[in-house]
Formats: structure tokens, sequence, C-alpha cells
């Protein structure tokens, strides 16, 4: 059960997938089980095509394990985070980097990094949320490194997960700007 919603419900060869009416609707036909491994103790559900709405607290009961027996756990379901970075323009002071990451969640946090790892001054970072997914942009205004090469750095640290997209800034852009 999720909340109060049912997830899925086996009974001796009995369950949602055969007919057996009370499965709330957002789970109908992604739940499925391992029959299979009942023999092993493995009741293991699958949620297929998962959505970041199915997050949240999820409780199994076995009523009929003597004694009966209730298990927790927690479904933490995030969206996909690729960064995307652009040179935005080119001044006497630098050169303006935007990194973008739309519609994720949980909500990341952007940094810009040389590619030495050394973090960047970067501007506040623009956030808005929409319908439970966060659009995050982060601007640097970098100068003139021995590579040119600049790396944005996205973490979703709630669920430990890091992506990185570089850009590389090219020499002439860099001559322009930095004589």
């Amino acid at each position: 059960m999720k909340g109060r919603q049912e997830v899925f419900m086996y009974d001796a060869g009995d369950h949602y997938n055969n007919g057996r009416p009370g499965q709330d609707g957002q789970f109908k036909a992604r739940v499925s089980h391992l029959e299979e491994e009942l023999k092993h103790g493995n009741a293991s559900i699958r949620i297929n095509n998962t959505r970041v709405s199915d997050s949240g607290n999820y409780t199994c009961l076995f009523p009929r394990l003597n004694p009966p027996r209730t298990f927790s756990m927690q479904l933490f379901v995030s969206a996909s985070m690729t960064p995307y970075t652009a040179i935005l323009n080119a001044t006497e002071d630098g050169v303006m980097l935007r990194c973008e990451v739309p519609g994720v969640f949980p909500k990341p946090k952007l940094e810009w990094q040389d590619s030495d790892g050394n973090v960047l001054p970067a501007e506040e970072p623009q956030v808005s949320e929409k319908r439970g997914r966060y659009y995050v942009s982060l601007r640097s205004t970098v100068s003139r490194t021995t590579t040119n090469l600049f790396v944005c750095v996205a973490r979703q640290e709630d669920i430990h997960h890091q992506t990185k997209a570089e850009i590389y800034v090219p020499r002439e852009i860099s001559l322009l700007c930095w004589v």
C-alpha cells in the first residue's frame, strides 16, 4: 500500500493482473510480482514505467504469516538529469557560460568548475518549479585557463546522484576577450 492506495495484492494466485478488483488506478497494468520467487520467500513487486509521483513510503502486509508481518520501504523516483551548457556572450571581463538542468526531481545543485576541479564563482542560481519538477540554471563568467575547458556539475544530494557536462571555450573567443 502507498498511503491508502492499494498497489498490489496477491492471495494464493489471485492478484490484480488476473482480474482482481481494488487496485488504485495509477498502478493498473504497471505492477507485477515474481511468482516463481515466492517459494524462496521473495515477495518483491516491480513497478514498471515509474513516475516521480510513485515516490513515497510503501508498506507490505503479510497477514497469513505466523505471526503476521509488516514491512516498510521508501521508494524514491527521480527525473533524469542532463546538464546543458552554452556560451552566452564574451566581454572584456570574460566569457559568460550558462548551465541548465530542465525538469528534474529532486532539485539539483549546480556549480561551475575549471578543468582542475576548482569551483568557480557564479551568479545565484535561477530556480523555478512546475508540477513537482525543477528547472535550474547557473551562469558564470570565466577567465582564460590553460585548457579553456569548463565543467558544469549537477548534484542531487538526496539520492547521491551527480552528472557533468563539459564545454570548451575556443581560443578565438579567449583572444578577443583576454588581450
